[in-house]
């Protein structure tokens, strides 16, 4: 039987990085140290993996109206508005409710709406709270009031927040919370799982590549502030350098938003790109088709808290280009595992990948150089010791001032 029992509170039902990196951090920690329950508004695909791997699902969490509210915008429903701190403080006293009733030893936030609810909820239950954050909280991503909220249950309701990166971590101490009640604890994947060889030429063949030509590929959801755009100009670029140069967007749009593909897609074309540049829709193989790849771009416009796609690209032995911003230069060191460019600079983008098009041998020793530096930082055993340590922390046993 475990030591702690973790109350973990999410906002989302879906599976995007946060739910991935979260299901990865569950199966990972110590069953005879810690056992983690869910709580979540509804089914969908992460109650499913969550019941697959034997944790406890309870639905119901927080009141549904709460779910309308956006990272910039409140919504345009003046009733729903109106009611929003009805339903804060009903969600929050019924998570108090099930933490108290069901023995939680701490509440575990990881999506930015449950922050707010959860460790409010955590306080009425006189529970610890423990925020696990995968943003940078600025006005490009969140509202005025959406900041402040963040930042006061960060200062004040939160036994201590675990930014995944320190760049995040920055961020939130310029807001104005304590150092003291900010710790960085990088997420982790699964080295073993990753370093397994892939078959090249099938991935390559079945996309119509040919497995001498130079392959450079984007992987994640294609939304504006991703980049999408700026990796297809730069496609377009290093194709005129070098005609033999072949490209891959490996991902879809968001729901909803299927316009933005298609003019993804009109992009393309008006370059010039054809059948250089194949656009692979949602896979669940995204694994299998970045080990046919000879780099891995990575495009964002904004700052990218920690991008796990470049720790999976690392971990698999490929060299990165990546936006210099963020989280990024924690996990790419420049000029030894990949190459940082400017945001929103296609150009440049293009040289860094054309440079290493044309120079095989400097990206191959960039891509052993990156699995080690993965292996050094991102493992998930190195990761979840590390996310234990903190929790222990928070439950008042842990490293305290000695960290």
């Amino acid at each position: 039987m475990a030591e702690y029992r973790l109350l973990v509170v999410n906002h989302a039902v879906d599976i995007g990085g946060a739910e991935r990196v979260l299901l990865r951090l569950l199966g990972s920690l110590d069953p005879e140290l810690f056992s983690a329950s869910l709580a979540v508004p509804g089914e969908g695909p992460l109650t499913a993996e969550a019941r697959d791997m034997g944790i406890t699902v309870h639905t119901g969490h927080p009141s549904p109206r709460l779910l309308e509210i956006r990272r910039k915008s409140l919504g345009r429903d003046r009733l729903a508005i109106a009611l929003y701190p009805y339903d804060l403080a009903a969600s929050a006293v019924r998570l108090a409710r099930l933490a108290t009733s069901g023995g939680f030893d701490l509440v575990y936030t990881n999506s930015a709406k449950a922050d707010v609810y959860g460790t409010l909820a955590a306080r009425l239950a006189r529970r610890p709270a423990v925020i696990r954050l995968h943003d940078i909280v600025d006005a490009d991503a969140f509202s005025r009031l959406n900041i402040w909220l963040l930042k006061t249950c960060a200062r004040y309701l939160a036994t201590l927040t675990l930014p995944v990166s320190r760049a995040s971590e920055d961020m939130m101490a310029a807001l104005g919370v304590p150092r003291s009640k900010l710790l960085t604890v990088y997420n982790g994947i699964d080295l073993d799982a990753r370093a397994k060889p892939q078959d090249r030429a099938a991935v390559r063949a079945e996309f119509g590549i040919e497995d001498t030509a130079p392959l450079a590929g984007m992987v994640g959801r294609l939304v504006d502030w991703k980049g999408p755009d700026y990796f297809i100009k730069a496609a377009a670029i290093v194709a005129d350098e070098l005609p033999e140069s072949r490209f891959v967007l490996v991902g879809d749009a968001v729901f909803g938003e299927s316009g933005y593909v298609d003019g993804l897609k009109k992009l393309a074309r008006d370059l010039g790109l054809g059948k250089r540049l194949v656009f692979t829709g949602l896979r669940t193989d995204a694994r299998r088709i970045m080990s046919a790849l000879d780099v891995l771009v990575h495009a964002s416009t904004l700052p990218d808290p920690l991008p796990t796609v470049l720790i999976e690209a690392m971990s698999m032995g490929r060299p990165v280009v990546a936006s210099d911003s963020g989280g990024v230069p924690e996990i790419v060191d420049d000029g030894v595992t990949g190459l940082l460019v400017a945001p929103g600079g296609s150009r440049s983008m293009a040289e860094a990948v054309t440079g290493l098009f044309r120079e095989p041998a400097r990206a191959r020793a960039m891509g052993e150089a990156g699995l080690e530096r993965a292996r050094r930082l991102f493992d998930i055993e190195r990761t979840t010791r590390d996310m234990e340590e903190a929790l222990l922390e928070a439950l008042g046993g842990g490293r305290g001032g000695d960290r």
